[in-house]
């Protein structure tokens, strides 16, 4: 009920959280299902990926060129700036351009890699039937709704932009990410309390 399937981003200083709310299996009949179905209602937390705590996960996952070309700053320069900010786990852009600019790689790559790893894949294979996709966890290439939220996504103008890292890429085909989704951005962190709420007063929440 309500929007529909759904996943939900919440980027923290320490960890990176990913929700998806989705059936999640195959959709082709020539697909077949690898291990056991996820659950309807997934979490994982990505303990070493954050913006602050763990910022050398972002840097390790994603690489240092990619982040450097994301940012629009040289490698030596996201280098001083990722090492300052690992050991001053408070400090925000308050309007420095350099901090922004990185600020938006990192929340980038964090989204990127956190969702891929809660995401399914999908690979080709070849049986005596012919060729056979095996999926392994969960499909969510036909969820339409994306929640984001953490703070370097909504102090940010570019929170659309941060959010689209969430979807499929045809650099990453295996990866089964959504394809088409509106974002939905919850800035004043509100999806908690209404998450507690809903137990009780549904039509309220």
């Amino acid at each position: 009920t309500g929007i529909g399937e759904l996943v939900a981003v919440d980027v923290g200083g320490a960890t990176t959280d990913i929700y998806s709310i989705a059936d999640g299996m195959p959709e082709q009949m020539n697909t077949v299902y690898k291990g056991l179905p996820e659950p309807y209602a997934k979490r994982t937390v990505e303990g070493d990926i954050g913006m602050r705590y763990s910022i050398h996960g972002i840097v390790e996952a994603a690489g240092l060129q990619r982040i450097a070309k994301l940012s629009g700053l040289n490698e030596d320069r996201v280098e001083e700036l990722v090492a300052d900010l690992r050991q001053n786990t408070d400090k925000v852009p308050n309007g420095d351009a350099e901090l922004e600019s990185l600020d938006y790689a990192l929340a980038s790559m964090a989204i990127e890699e956190a969702v891929k790893r809660h995401a399914g894949t999908m690979e080709e294979t070849y049986t005596l039937m012919g060729k056979t996709y095996l999926q392994e966890g969960k499909n969510l290439t036909g969820v339409k709704n994306i929640v984001v939220t953490g703070g370097s996504l909504i102090h940010t103008k570019r929170t659309g932009e941060i959010a689209s890292h969430a979807l499929y890429s045809a650099s990453q085909p295996t990866s089964l990410r959504p394809k088409e989704a509106e974002i939905w951005i919850d800035r004043s962190y509100i999806l908690a309390a209404m998450g507690l709420l809903s137990e009780y007063y549904p039509q309220t929440a």
